[in-house]
């Protein structure tokens, strides 16, 4: 490990917990959370994985990895990310907490520069520039592996839309975030929930940015459970997201205390 990286590690590990809402719908989906889990493990910070599915699948591995790992039975065929995450945010002991995807890789450099803009004041920060780079199958078998973030970046692959993105990681002051109604679990699976999140704490006056420079590598799994349940799930969902947009700051207040 570099000197840097070691510098990094001893000033976020007392005041980060990272938390991973997760799901196992694949194989790849649990090899991708192995390899982000012992990525993550080097920062020291607390590293909390909530598991909601029928049955445990990723016990094994994060107690091997020494990661505090909670199950929820949970039925639901719809995986209630929005719902879970908020749980993440009440069980973490720190005011910072960043939310992490079960299959995405930033650099730990990033991590530090998205946590000194919470204490600086941002309600939301990315610890990427909004560059999204999906990871073809075969690179991401090698990047499970070892992580080189060097030899990636030297790739120059292009961003997922080519457009900013706002998801798969996110670090929040958890008692400003929480006061911007935290989750919003009217997202009840996959949707514009990204999005939203970052519109409604705007619209609340919070401040929200990225870093700087610097891309977030996401690793390939088949789409499963990342996609619109139906039809109508798509419609009720962009609705709400768009509901959500065209609200002013007291109506939007006033939507979130109900």
């Amino acid at each position: 490990m570099y000197m840097q990286d070691l510098n990094i590690c001893s000033q976020v590990s007392e005041c980060l917990t990272i938390g991973i809402p997760v799901r196992i719908d694949c194989e790849e989906r649990e090899a991708n959370l192995l390899a982000v889990i012992r990525h993550l493990a080097v920062l020291r910070c607390r590293i909390i994985v909530l598991e909601a599915d029928v049955q445990p699948h990723v016990s094994d591995i994060c107690n091997k990895e020494q990661v505090d790992y909670r199950f929820v039975e949970d039925t639901n065929k719809v995986f209630h990310r929005t719902h879970y995450i908020n749980q993440l945010l009440q069980m973490s002991p720190t005011e910072v907490v960043a939310i992490w995807d079960t299959d995405v890789l930033v650099d730990y450099g990033q991590i530090f520069e998205a946590l000194q803009m919470i204490h600086q004041g941002a309600t939301i920060s990315y610890p990427y520039d909004g560059r999204f780079v999906m990871l073809p199958e075969q690179l991401s078998a090698q990047t499970r592996h070892k992580v080189d973030f060097d030899y990636l970046r030297n790739l120059k692959m292009k961003s997922f839309l080519g457009r900013k993105l706002c998801g798969g990681a996110y670090l929040v002051h958890k008692q400003r975030y929480l006061q911007c109604g935290g989750e919003n679990e009217h997202f009840t699976g996959w949707g514009p929930e990204d999005a939203e999140r970052l519109h409604r704490v705007r619209i609340l006056g919070h401040k929200v940015c990225h870093i700087p420079s610097g891309k977030l590598f996401h690793l390939y799994h088949p789409r499963g459970n990342s996609a619109y349940q139906s039809k109508e799930d798509a419609r009720r969902l962009r609705g709400e997201f768009i509901r959500i947009c065209c609200m002013l700051p007291d109506e939007l207040k006033k939507y979130i205390s109900k």
